[in-house]
């Protein structure tokens, strides 16, 4: 029980960096070399290019958004690998022209390691829930 708490609490973290927009706490929860795949399909490899998109796209279209956790689950794979997944909800994002977009879902899948007692995300994928 103390492994899964300490994945989901990299989770809340990730979240929790996400609603202050602070992309420096977002990226401190991936390795050096993780692999994130956004809604869209694009993907980023390694944490500082994770964290420049995120940036941009916090200070454009998610400025002002909101991530709410509605469930997670931990998967242990083998003691010092885990799955997270999670249903979180995003508001408060903007379209093109300005407009505030309706709420959405999404499924973010990250793929935990256990290195040296902490839990950092090697992967990454977030899916539109439609």
């Amino acid at each position: 029980m103390q492994e899964k708490d300490a994945i989901l609490a990299v989770v809340q973290a990730v979240i929790g960096a996400w609603n202050r927009h602070d992309m420096d706490a977002f990226a401190e929860q991936f390795y050096d070399d993780a692999d994130f795949v956004n809604v869209r399909g694009v993907r980023w490899i390694g944490r500082r290019a994770i964290k420049e998109a995120h940036a941009a796209s916090h200070s454009t279209i998610f400025k002002n958004s909101h991530l709410s956790l509605r469930e997670s689950s931990v998967r242990l794979l083998r003691p010092e690998v885990a799955v997270a997944r999670s249903i979180t909800i995003v508001t408060g994002q903007t379209g093109p022209s300005g407009q505030t977009l309706p709420p959405r879902s999404t499924m973010l899948t990250l793929i935990t390691v256990n290195d040296g007692g902490r839990w950092k995300i090697a992967v990454a994928q977030n899916t539109d829930i439609v």
